[in-house]
């Protein structure tokens, strides 16, 4: 399942997004009653991209767990 943010973020670069990315499962993480336990979503990825949605980089969530 796709899950497309169409705000997005402004981010200075891929290493950037990476970090954020990260940060984000470390808050999934925290919230499991809302999120779920994370051997439900650990083999899901981020789908980093720019603004034309041409892909940057792929960040794994069980790299940030």
């Amino acid at each position: 399942m796709l899950i497309r943010d169409e705000e997005g973020d402004e981010l200075s670069d891929v290493e950037a997004a990476r970090a954020l990315a990260h940060d984000t499962l470390r808050e999934m993480r925290r919230l499991p009653h809302v999120y779920g336990p994370p051997r439900e979503w650990q083999r899901n990825v981020f789908v980093i991209t720019d603004e034309s949605g041409r892909v940057l980089v792929e960040v794994p969530y069980a790299e940030g767990l």
